[in-house]
């Protein structure tokens, strides 16, 4: 095949001349996941079986998600090179995902949600995880998923799939470079986990513990109980506007709405702007969400430039600390308490916390040089979260455009 359009944009050195495209069905053959099981069947047995879930999340299944089941030699097992697909879905982006079975085991099965493929001629596994979610087969995938509250795709029209099939040199190279990748992308996951568990021993630590004066780890040069307060007696409280009539995509004061504050604390853009205002914002001060999700959950301002203002909706409000407390300490005793705001919260449809029970949350505090110091270290850890946090972001970027560049 000469096709222009079977040669991929980035290739290796060395390899030149189209693609070839050979249908699933003629190098391979499907077969089923567990059948005539019961409740009762799993949670207990030497066997093991592969998950809903290790198929959905991982282009190579692993071993770390599997369940257990009785051996049955009835039933399928798995075998090294097998291709694992998900059979349904409540949208149709999200039907037929691969993954692929690079393990030597025994008396391993494939769940009954999903259906099994083997091919019948050498493939690079890597190659295949990585090609069977670049975008042009997924949008193949997704162009034959069925249905209207749930989507589903059937082995026989997963078959008709046309794949690329370069010769197994450019597979193995095209794999190797993936695989790569994923560990690369893998490694910085397992940093930006090891930090966020860290952040949460931390915030347990350095913190009181039910009705203590003192918290169990504690900076040198520091020895006073710690006292207790009311958020009213340390800041003032100031409610956001009704702004849905003049909510625009673009325009002279960004919008500090719900979604500007995440569930860790961490101010972002809302991507809505407003016109007119009067109220804007001050730098240091805090803004807490007053419904729905993450009700109580508080980000910090920081620098904000004098050419551009932001105001905030009816459903965020403003803190403005006092001279008694840092913005940083009382962000984080704040966000560490959630579950005293989401307590209090009431609504039939949606939940929300009145100014009173959010100005009435008492906790502990020191001296403001404590403060200093917690709202000090625990600034210098979030930026170190979020500076691994743009890597991984980049990285999968990254995957993402040579997933698109690489395959056809």
């Amino acid at each position: 095949m000469t096709d222009k359009k079977m040669v991929p944009q980035i290739r290796f050195k060395g390899f030149s001349g189209a693609w070839e495209e050979r249908k699933l069905g003629d190098v391979g053959n499907t077969f089923t996941g567990l059948t005539g099981k019961t409740k009762e069947d799993f949670g207990h047995g030497s066997a093991k079986f592969v998950t809903y879930v290790n198929v959905f999340q991982n282009p190579i299944a692993t071993l770390d998600q599997l369940d257990a089941i009785e051996i049955d030699e009835k039933q399928n097992q798995v075998q090294k090179g097998d291709i694992f697909f998900t059979t349904s879905s409540e949208t149709p982006e999200e039907v037929g995902m691969s993954s692929v079975w690079t393990h030597d085991t025994e008396n391993v099965y494939l769940n009954s949600f999903t259906f099994g493929y083997r091919p019948r001629v050498s493939f690079d596994l890597n190659y295949m995880a990585s090609m069977l979610r670049s975008p042009s087969i997924r949008k193949k995938i997704t162009f034959l998923a069925q249905g209207i509250s749930r989507y589903n795709i059937s082995k026989t029209k997963m078959l008709e799939i046309e794949i690329p099939t370069p010769t197994l040199s450019e597979q193995e190279k095209i794999g190797s470079f993936f695989k790569e990748l994923d560990d690369t992308i893998a490694l910085h996951q397992r940093k930006l986990d090891l930090l966020k568990e860290q952040k949460k021993g931390y915030l347990q630590k350095m913190f009181p513990k039910n009705g203590a004066k003192v918290p169990e780890l504690r900076f040198a040069g520091f020895a006073d109980d710690w006292e207790q307060r009311r958020l009213k007696d340390v800041t003032d409280y100031f409610n956001g506007k009704a702004q849905e009539d003049n909510v625009l995509d673009d325009g002279l004061y960004e919008l500090i709405t719900l979604k500007s504050v995440s569930s860790d604390g961490v101010l972002q853009s809302s991507g809505k702007y407003v016109n007119d205002a009067t109220d804007f914002l001050q730098e240091g001060t805090l803004i807490m969400t007053l419904s729905e999700q993450n009700i109580g959950a508080v980000g910090m301002t920081t620098i904000i430039p004098t050419s551009n203002y932001y105001v905030l909706n009816q459903r965020v409000a403003e803190l403005r600390p006092n001279s008694t407390v840092v913005a940083g300490f009382l962000t984080k005793q704040i966000n560490r308490n959630q579950n005293y705001f989401e307590i209090r919260s009431a609504g039939t449809k949606v939940q929300n916390i009145s100014k009173g029970n959010v100005e009435n949350f008492t906790f502990e505090i020191p001296n403001v040089d404590e403060q200093e110091k917690i709202g000090a270290f625990f600034k210098q850890l979030d930026d170190t979260i979020t500076l691994h946090q743009h890597k991984l972001d980049l990285l999968k970027e990254q995957k993402k455009g040579f997933l698109q560049k690489m395959f056809v």
